[in-house]
């Protein structure tokens, strides 16, 4: 019988991690079987060896290097049976309800296209992720007592995707992207190909974080080149040209009030810079995707958080007011 549920867990030199990560998976309270797949991004740390000997019941996928974590996630999909498909980064922990909640709510709700889980600790109280006015992934201040709770951003460390909803989107994540800012790729291609995003309040996992280790710098140069990339990809020129003001606004801003953040925001600056490297090879893809959109540029627009309320931080930090 086939199973309709893969979990996915890319690792690269998670091996302190897995333990507990695989350990907390296979425990899960369901009534269905399901696959694990354990994804090794060239680990050197011994992770697959560790696995095959400890977790007989996952499924390891050794891809030999490096991918990054979109061509990663990519390369373990093509092994997955599953029409659901969730993944998971390797720095978590799930509650023993965890795959339960998150597969209901997929059933009962086909309106859904992506679903999440909250990530404790740092959406304690059922708040969201989503993007914020700009363009930032930020935890919703408020808290939200309903079941599924909407948002514009489905976080890359734990969702679950139906396969039918990928193959109309073409692809899950983009390979160019290496990591960082891949999930913000697909969650606005989502939304704006008429699809829906939830969170699932009974859905918990705990996720430490910052498992991969990867240098500051790098990170917000990658975080912030493909950040423009995806809305250059993705919205009208003239909403782009408008996003990249407050963005690189945002960033220079950034460098005048966080001098503890001196080398992070310049790297989100090199980001910037390399984004005009890179933007002319989406020109082809932004005039296709222009006729397969569903609504408008409006609609993400409207739901971006608090845009007032970081402005006015940003005054009083600058100015004193």
């Amino acid at each position: 019988m086939k199973q309709r549920i893969s979990i996915i867990v890319l690792n690269w030199n998670g091996k302190k991690w897995l333990k507990n990560c695989l350990s907390s998976i296979l425990a899960q309270n369901v009534d269905e079987g399901f696959e694990v797949m354990l994804v090794d991004n060239g680990s050197t740390d011994g992770s697959v060896a560790f696995v095959r000997g400890h977790f007989p019941a996952v499924k390891v996928v050794k891809l030999g290097r490096n991918f990054g974590f979109a061509e990663g996630n990519n390369r373990g999909l093509e092994y997955a049976v599953g029409d659901y498909l969730v993944f998971v980064n390797m720095d978590t922990e799930t509650e023993s309800d965890w795959l339960k909640s998150l597969v209901d709510a997929a059933d009962k709700h086909p309106e859904y296209q992506l679903l999440c889980s909250i990530q404790t600790p740092s959406q304690e109280k059922n708040r969201v992720r989503t993007l914020n006015a700009y363009g930032g992934v930020t935890c919703s201040p408020y808290e939200s007592a309903w079941k599924i709770t909407d948002s514009l951003f489905a976080s890359g460390a734990c969702f679950l995707i139906k396969r039918e909803w990928l193959e109309r989107l073409g692809y899950l994540f983009d390979q160019f992207y290496f990591c960082f800012g891949e999930d913000k790729e697909l969650s606005l291609r989502t939304i704006l190909q008429g699809g829906r995003i939830g969170y699932v309040r009974d859905s918990q996992i705990y996720h430490h974080g910052g498992g991969a280790d990867f240098p500051s710098f790098r990170t917000a140069s990658l975080a912030s080149r493909n950040s423009l990339l995806t809305y250059y990809k993705l919205f009208l020129p003239q909403n782009f040209a408008r996003i990249f003001l407050v963005e690189v606004l945002y960033i220079v801003l950034k460098l005048l009030v966080r001098f503890k953040q001196f080398k992070t925001t310049l790297g989100a600056l090199k980001g910037v810079v390399d984004f005009f490297f890179s933007f002319r090879r989406y020109e082809e893809y932004r005039r296709q995707f222009l006729k397969i959109k569903r609504r408008e540029d409006k609609y993400v627009f409207e739901r971006l958080l608090y845009k007032r309320e970081i402005e006015k931080k940003l005054i009083k930090k600058i100015y004193g007011i």
